[in-house]
Protein backbone atom coordinates (compact mmCIF):
# COMPACT_ATOMS: atom_id res chain seq x y z
CA UNK A 1 0.00 0.00 0.00
CA UNK A 2 1.20 3.53 -0.65
CA UNK A 3 1.10 4.52 3.05
CA UNK A 4 3.73 1.91 3.99
CA UNK A 5 1.35 -0.59 5.57
CA UNK A 6 1.22 -4.24 4.61
CA UNK A 7 -2.10 -6.03 4.41
CA UNK A 8 -1.86 -9.79 4.90
CA UNK A 9 -4.83 -12.07 4.43
CA UNK A 10 -4.11 -15.50 5.89
CA UNK A 11 -6.57 -17.22 3.59
CA UNK A 12 -4.93 -15.71 0.52
CA UNK A 13 -1.48 -16.83 1.64
CA UNK A 14 -2.79 -20.38 2.13
CA UNK A 15 -4.63 -20.22 -1.17
CA UNK A 16 -1.45 -19.15 -2.97
CA UNK A 17 0.52 -21.97 -1.33
CA UNK A 18 -2.12 -24.51 -2.31
CA UNK A 19 -2.31 -23.12 -5.83
CA UNK A 20 1.44 -23.49 -6.30
CA UNK A 21 1.27 -27.09 -5.10
CA UNK A 22 -1.67 -27.85 -7.40
CA UNK A 23 0.13 -26.20 -10.32
CA UNK A 24 3.19 -28.38 -9.82
CA UNK A 25 1.03 -31.49 -9.53
CA UNK A 26 -0.69 -30.59 -12.79
CA UNK A 27 2.60 -29.88 -14.57
CA UNK A 28 4.03 -33.19 -13.35
CA UNK A 29 1.00 -35.11 -14.55
CA UNK A 30 1.11 -33.44 -17.97
CA UNK A 31 4.80 -34.29 -18.33
CA UNK A 32 4.21 -37.92 -17.38
CA UNK A 33 1.28 -38.11 -19.80
CA UNK A 34 3.47 -36.70 -22.57
CA UNK A 35 6.22 -39.25 -21.86
CA UNK A 36 3.69 -42.08 -21.98
CA UNK A 37 2.28 -40.74 -25.23
CA UNK A 38 5.73 -40.50 -26.83
CA UNK A 39 7.09 -43.79 -25.48
CA UNK A 40 5.91 -46.05 -28.35
CA UNK A 41 7.55 -43.74 -30.88
CA UNK A 42 10.70 -43.25 -28.80
CA UNK A 43 11.18 -47.02 -28.59
CA UNK A 44 11.54 -47.15 -32.39
CA UNK A 45 14.39 -44.64 -32.49
CA UNK A 46 17.95 -45.90 -32.71
CA UNK A 47 21.40 -44.43 -33.06
CA UNK A 48 21.75 -40.66 -33.19
CA UNK A 49 18.00 -40.06 -33.01
CA UNK A 50 17.74 -42.04 -29.80
CA UNK A 51 20.84 -40.42 -28.31
CA UNK A 52 19.62 -36.93 -29.16
CA UNK A 53 16.20 -37.59 -27.68
CA UNK A 54 17.65 -39.08 -24.49
CA UNK A 55 19.97 -36.08 -24.06
CA UNK A 56 17.14 -33.59 -24.53
CA UNK A 57 14.83 -35.60 -22.28
CA UNK A 58 17.49 -35.64 -19.55
CA UNK A 59 17.84 -31.85 -19.87
CA UNK A 60 14.05 -31.48 -19.71
CA UNK A 61 13.89 -33.71 -16.62
CA UNK A 62 16.60 -31.67 -14.87
CA UNK A 63 14.73 -28.45 -15.67
CA UNK A 64 11.51 -29.97 -14.34
CA UNK A 65 13.27 -30.94 -11.09
CA UNK A 66 14.67 -27.41 -10.81
CA UNK A 67 11.19 -25.96 -11.35
CA UNK A 68 9.79 -28.31 -8.72
CA UNK A 69 12.46 -27.22 -6.26
CA UNK A 70 11.70 -23.52 -6.84
CA UNK A 71 7.93 -24.05 -6.55
CA UNK A 72 8.43 -26.05 -3.36
CA UNK A 73 10.62 -23.29 -1.91
CA UNK A 74 7.98 -20.69 -2.75
CA UNK A 75 5.29 -22.88 -1.20
CA UNK A 76 7.33 -23.36 1.98
CA UNK A 77 8.05 -19.63 2.16
CA UNK A 78 4.35 -18.81 1.80
CA UNK A 79 3.45 -21.36 4.47
CA UNK A 80 6.11 -20.03 6.84
CA UNK A 81 5.04 -16.44 6.20
CA UNK A 82 1.44 -17.36 6.92
CA UNK A 83 2.42 -19.06 10.20
CA UNK A 84 4.63 -16.13 11.23
CA UNK A 85 2.00 -13.51 10.44
CA UNK A 86 -0.62 -15.48 12.37
CA UNK A 87 1.74 -15.88 15.35
CA UNK A 88 2.49 -12.15 15.24
CA UNK A 89 -1.19 -11.30 15.18
CA UNK A 90 -1.88 -13.69 18.07
CA UNK A 91 0.92 -12.09 20.09
CA UNK A 92 -0.48 -8.62 19.38
CA UNK A 93 -3.97 -9.72 20.43
CA UNK A 94 -2.54 -11.20 23.63
CA UNK A 95 -0.95 -7.86 24.50
CA UNK A 96 -4.37 -6.22 24.44
CA UNK A 97 -6.09 -8.94 26.46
Amino acid sequence: MSDGTILVTFGELESARSSIQATWTSISQEMEDLKRYLQPMVETWTGDASSAYQAHQAKWDRSARDLNQVLNQIGVALGTSNENYQAGEAANRARWS
